[in-house]
């Protein structure tokens, strides 16, 4: 198996992991039409959200939805099997971070927060934007990250 290949399929695995995780620990995953609900609700607040640019929302504020500004969560895992070892103070994480994401949080501030997850130390940590989107902390590099949908011909 090529890395690209490897690589993706630990991410995935660490992704199956990270859920029963954060479920464990009051996150989940809003559904097509929670999600929905929330971007219409901050819509109607002035606010364009992108709604698949957030993976989790507190099981706490669930029963908000449409009705209040909600916390939306992005999601960012160090596994298990990593080639370098992750403390639980994150040094060496590295992720990619889109520009959808970038937007919701600038446009949401407090609403918008990041759950960095590490499974091998079976804990977690939640950030602002701020706190991590800072070349003082973080070497940050633009990117471009491409998902082919249709076939090449």
């Amino acid at each position: 198996m090529n890395n690209t290949r490897k690589n993706h399929s630990v991410g995935k695995k660490g992704e199956r992991e990270t859920w029963p995780f954060l479920e464990n620990n009051g996150y989940v995953r809003p559904s097509k039409e929670q999600r929905k609900r929330i971007k219409e609700f901050y819509e109607k607040h002035g606010k364009q959200i992108e709604s698949r640019s957030f993976d989790a929302i507190s099981y706490n504020e669930v029963c908000f939805i449409g009705k209040k500004a909600i916390t939306l969560y992005e999601v960012k895992t160090t596994g298990i099997k990593r080639g370098k070892f992750i403390g639980e103070d994150f040094v060496g994480l590295g992720f990619t971070l889109s520009d959808n994401e970038k937007n919701n949080a600038e446009l949401l501030k407090s609403k918008y927060k990041f759950i960095f997850v590490n499974l091998y130390k079976r804990t977690f940590k939640i950030y602002s934007l701020k706190d991590f989107f800072n070349s003082k902390i973080s070497n940050i590099y633009k990117t471009w990250s491409i998902f082919i949908v249709k076939e090449l011909e």
